[in-house]
């Protein structure tokens, strides 16, 4: 139920947000502003601070950090997403802020050469998020801070199984979500200290959820993700914490919609 291998995911990324650019950039720049400066304080950004967004999106983080640093590089392995982030920041003024196609898994940074590099909600789409994490801690000084936001899973590997299946139905780019023994693993593998870590959970409505990936009420992958979240309401199985809207708000002939809860968490840390 996942790529088979590390190309065949690049390009499932790059095809799902070639083809979602518009409506996930919309959403990701109007609803991530809270999230981009809670990581920005947690990892002190300041400015003096030369920093990197990686797998940047439509600069979910960068267009926030620019206002809080000296420069900051918002990179992408996908030229549809990242012209979002480059029109964006056009538009917003940031003079600061440059953009550039790359691969968060081979940073085109030197040693030490920043002071911090941040990501979110990307490590799920990658097939080796430790490797990202080591290259993170590279192009950062001593000292240096490192900051993920992403989605996180409990423990329990039946509730992680279907919500992978979950997720994958939705996005075929989704590789898996990571639960927080791993991220406290990869953090310490890369010789990165946790500083500091919240979670947060983000409701939202199931269709919004599928709107956003590219599906309406009438696809296969709609009525199938929807049909493994409403399995899951009785004993929350997949750590969506669905529940049905009011009966009264159903429209006569209507299926009622499901209110859902994304958990993030925000992983701020120090290079030792």
């Amino acid at each position: 139920m996942c790529a088979a291998n590390d190309n065949e995911l690049k390009a499932l990324v790059r095809e799902r947000f070639t083809r979602t650019a518009e409506v996930f950039g919309d959403y990701a720049i109007a609803h991530r502003v809270r999230d981009a400066e809670l990581l920005a304080r947690m990892v002190s950004a300041g400015p003096n601070d030369r920093a990197a967004d990686l797998a940047c999106g439509p600069g979910t983080l960068a267009l926030r950090f620019a206002r809080h640093v000296r420069w900051v590089c918002a990179l992408d392995l996908t030229p549809a997403i990242l012209a979002r982030a480059r029109s964006n920041a056009i538009k917003d003024g940031l003079a600061n802020l440059v953009c550039a196609l790359g691969d968060a898994q081979a940073l085109p940074f030197g040693d030490g050469s920043l002071d911090i590099a941040v990501t979110s909600y990307s490590l799920h789409h990658i097939s080796d998020p430790a490797k990202v994490l080591r290259e993170m801690a590279r192009v950062v000084r001593p000292g240096g801070r490192v900051g993920v936001l992403d989605i996180v899973v409990p423990e329990d590997p039946k509730i992680r199984e279907l919500n992978h299946r979950i997720e994958y139905i939705r996005d075929d780019s989704h590789s898996r979500s990571l639960a927080r023994s791993d991220f406290d693993r990869i953090f310490a593998a890369a010789g990165l200290r946790i500083v500091a870590t919240e979670a947060h959970g983000h409701p939202r409505t199931f269709d919004h959820w599928m709107h956003v990936a590219g599906w309406k009420r009438t696809d296969r992958e709609y009525m199938e993700a929807r049909r493994l979240m409403e399995s899951s309401m009785m004993d929350d199985g997949a750590d969506f914490h669905p529940r049905f809207e009011p009966a009264e708000v159903v429209r006569p002939g209507e299926k009622p919609g499901i209110y859902i809860v994304n958990t993030g968490i925000y992983i701020a840390s120090e290079k030792t």
